[in-house]
C-alpha cells in the first residue's frame, strides 16, 4: 500500500515509470554501476539550501533518523532534485549498502525508486524488491514522503529504505512515521510563515493515531483564505488545494470564522450539512486575540498545581480520593507514567478524561482487543514510534493511553518498555508524551504469573493509584450530590431520604452505576430535587442496605412522591403505585397539604 492510494493506483503509476524508463530514458536494468554520485562540494550548498528551506528544525530529522535506526532502517533526505544530502543509519557512515551522500535519485537517472515516485505522485510511495527498475536495487525496500513548506511546495524527500524482507508490517511502519515527521514539518512551517493570520485547524474525531494529521488553513482580517496544508481542501469537499486560496473561508467551509474566533485556541466539534463531524480550533494572532472578551494567552510554562474541576467533583466528600488526585495530577504534569487500577465503574475513565482536557492530542487503546498480527504490530510500533518524535515545547500536549495494560501482547509490552527507557531520565520535565494505563486488577498478580514484563511493570509502578470501590467511599451522598450538580446545575439537591438510600446502597457498579441513577432520578423527576422514590422506584420502601434498613414512613413516602413530582398527585401516586383516591384519602388523614 502508498499513502491512501489504491493498489490499481499504485500499479499503474509503477508501469508508467517502467515505461518512461524504458522508452524515454533508455536506462538498462542490468547495469553495473546505475547511481550516479556528486562531489562533495556539490551536496554542501544543496543541504545548506534544504536546511534554509525547513527553517532549520533539523530536530524532527534527528528524531526519525533515531527511529529509523532503531528499526535497522536508512533514513535519506534528498532535497526536491533527488539528490541526497543527509543520510543516517546505525553504523553513522557516510554509506549504507552502497547508498551513499551526493546519490543521485532522479527517475532519469536511478530508474523507478521510493525517492523518484514520492515526487513524482506528490504522496508517499513505497518501491521494494522487483518494483525497482534496476536490477541491483531489488533487495532493498524503500519508503518516501514528499517534504513540504508552508505554501505546499516540495522541497525534498524523506525516505526509509530497508533491505527488503517482504514484511508487510515494516512497509506500513515505515509509511506512518514518516507521514508523521513531513507532517509536522509542515505544520511547524505553515504555523511561523502564518503567524500574523487565523490559523484554523481541523482533524477528524475519535482518531486512532498520535499525530493523525491536523489540516490548517490561514485566514486574513477580512476573512479571505491565504494558505492550507496539504489536504485542507479535502475537508471542504474541493478537488484541490488551489480551490481554496483567495475564497472566503465561511463559503468554503461553512462555518463564521468570527464565530470560532470567539473561543481561540478552545477544541470546538463542529457539522457540516454536507461533510462529517470535525474537531475545530483557531490560533488567532495575539494583536487580534487580545481583543476577544475573556481570552488570555496560555501560559508557556508547567500546568498549573490545580484539580480540574471535574477532578474536584469524582473527589468530593473523600479525603483519601483528593489525595490520590493530586498525586496523580503532580505526576501527570511532569510526564511520569501513572498505572490505575481499580473496579470497574470506579471512575478510571473519568479521572483520565480530567486528565486528558489538558492536551487535545489524546488516543487510547483497548489492549484487549490487539492481536499479535502483523498488521496490529504496525500500528502499535507506529504510535509507539510516533510517541517517541514528540517535542513538547508548546501547550497542546500528547497522551497515550493503555486501557487494560494487563491484556497488552509480549511485542506491546516490549515497545512500550523501549519507549518508557528513553523517557526514563528527564521526568521532572515537561518533555515527551504523558503515558497512561489501566487496570481491572492488580497488575502485579500479572508480573507475579510471567504474563506481564516486571521491568515495564516497575517503571509503570512509580505513580501507581487504586480507585477504591464506591462502597468504602465516605461521604458519599455528598459526592452524589456534586454528581447531581455537574449534571443539573447548582440548584440540584438531595433529600435527607435520598442520601440514607445512597449510603445505604452496595453500588456495584461503582460511579458509573451512580451516574445513570442520578441521571434518571433528575430525568424523571422534576429536574432538580432528587427523592429516595426518584433514585430507586422499582424498589420497595424498604431499600436494600450493607447494614441496616433505611425505613421511610408512609408520611415520609408520600412527601417524598409530591416534592419529587412538584406535588402533581396523579403522578406522586403512579410513583407509589397507588389510586388517586387513595393517595387523597391518606394525604387527609396524615394533614398533608400542598404548601402556599
Amino acid at each position: 500500500m502508498n499513502g491512501n492510494m489504491p493498489n490499481s493506483v499504485t500499479q499503474s503509476a509503477l508501469n508508467a515509470s517502467w515505461a518512461r524508463c524504458a522508452k524515454t530514458y533508455n536506462l538498462k536494468r542490468d547495469a553495473a554501476r546505475p547511481i550516479l554520485r556528486l562531489q562533495s562540494s556539490e551536496v554542501a550548498p544543496r543541504l545548506e539550501a534544504l536546511t534554509e528551506l525547513t527553517g532549520g528544525r533539523q530536530g524532527i530529522f534527528r528524531q526519525l533518523a533515531s527511529v529509523a535506526a532503531g528499526a535497522g532502517h536508512c533514513l535519506v533526505i534528498t532535497d526536491a532534485d533527488g539528490i541526497l544530502v543527509r543520510l543516517e543509519s546505525k553504523d553513522a557512515e557516510a554509506s549504507w549498502n552502497g547508498i551513499a551522500l551526493g546519490s543521485v535519485w532522479d527517475e532519469r537517472v536511478a530508474g523507478t525508486n521510493g525517492v523518484s515516485m514520492a515526487l513524482s505522485e506528490g504522496q508517499a510511495f513505497t518501491v521494494s524488491g522487483q518494483d525497482h527498475y534496476y536490477a541491483q536495487l531489488t533487495n532493498f525496500a524503500c519508503s518516501a514522503v514528499p517534504l513540504r513548506d508552508a505554501h505546499d511546495q516540495i522541497i525534498g524527500v524523506a525516505n526509509l529504505s530497508s533491505v527488503g524482507r517482504g514484511n508487510p508490517s515494516e512497509t506500513l511502519f515505515a509509511q506512518q512515521v514518516l507521514r508523521v515527521a513531513a507532517s509536522r514539518l509542515q505544520t511547524t512551517l505553515f504555523e511561523q510563515t502564518f503567524k500574523d493570520s487565523t490559523v484554523v485547524s481541523f482533524s477528524a474525531p475519535g482518531r486512532k493515531e498520535l499525530f493523525k494529521e491536523a489540516e490548517r488553513v490561514a485566514v486574513d482580517d477580512a476573512g479571505f483564505i491565504t494558505g492550507a496544508t496539504s489536504s485542507a481542501h479535502h475537508v471542504s469537499g474541493k478537488t484541490s488545494r488551489d480551490a481554496i486560496i483567495g475564497e472566503r473561508f465561511d463559503a468554503v467551509f461553512g462555518a463564521d470564522i468570527n464565530g470560532l474566533n470567539c473561543a481561540p485556541e478552545r477544541v470546538m466539534s463542529v457539522r457540516r450539512d454536507d461533510g462529517p463531524m470535525l474537531d475545530v480550533w483557531v490560533r488567532m494572532p495575539p494583536k487580534n486575540a487580545r481583543s476577544v472578551p475573556g481570552w488570555t494567552p496560555k501560559p508557556k510554562a508547567k500546568l498549573r498545581r490545580q484539580n480540574a474541576p471535574s477532578l474536584q467533583d469524582l473527589a468530593a466528600g473523600s479525603s483519601v480520593m483528593r489525595g490520590i488526585f493530586e498525586r496523580v495530577q503532580t505526576s501527570f504534569e511532569h510526564g511520569v507514567p501513572i498505572l490505575i487500577e481499580g473496579e470497574t465503574g470506579t471512575g478510571k475513565t473519568a479521572l483520565i478524561s480530567a486528565l486528558a482536557t489538558q492536551a487535545f492530542r489524546a488516543v487510547t487503546i483497548d489492549c484487549a482487543s490487539v492481536d499479535d498480527t502483523s498488521q496490529d504490530r504496525a500500528y502499535i510500533q507506529s504510535l509507539l514510534q510516533q510517541a517517541r518524535m514528540v517535542d513538547d515545547g508548546g501547550s497542546v500536549r500528547s497522551v497515550l493511553i493503555f486501557d487494560n495494560i494487563n491484556e497488552m501482547p509480549v511485542f506491546g509490552q516490549t515497545g512500550l518498555r523501549a519507549v518508557l527507557n528513553d523517557f526514563e531520565m528527564v521526568y521532572g520535565e515537561s518533555r515527551g508524551p504523558r503515558i497512561i494505563a489501566t487496570s481491572k486488577k492488580a497488575l502485579r498478580t500479572f508480573v507475579d504469573t510471567d504474563v506481564f514484563r516486571d521491568d515495564l511493570y516497575f517503571l509503570m509502578a512509580g505513580s501507581r493509584v487504586t480507585l477504591p470501590p464506591l462502597r468504602s467511599r465516605e461521604q458519599l451522598d455528598t459526592l452524589a450530590e456534586a454528581l447531581a450538580r455537574s449534571m443539573a446545575g447548582p440548584k440540584a439537591t438531595l433529600s435527607d431520604e435520598a442520601k440514607s438510600a445512597i449510603r445505604a446502597h452496595d453500588w456495584p457498579g461503582n460511579i458509573r452505576e451512580l451516574k445513570a441513577v442520578l441521571q434518571q432520578a433528575l430525568m424523571y423527576g422534576d429536574g432538580a430535587r432528587i427523592g429516595a422514590l426518584d433514585l430507586f422506584p422499582q424498589q420497595t420502601p424498604v431499600m436494600v442496605t450493607r447494614s441496616s434498613p433505611a425505613l421511610l414512613s408512609e408520611e415520609q413516602l408520600i412527601l417524598e412522591a409530591l416534592q419529587s413530582t412538584r406535588w402533581n398527585v396523579s403522578k406522586a401516586a403512579r410513583l407509589l403505585g397507588m389510586s388517586r383516591a387513595t393517595i387523597n384519602r391518606k394525604m387527609k388523614a396524615l394533614g398533608i397539604s400542598r404548601p402556599a
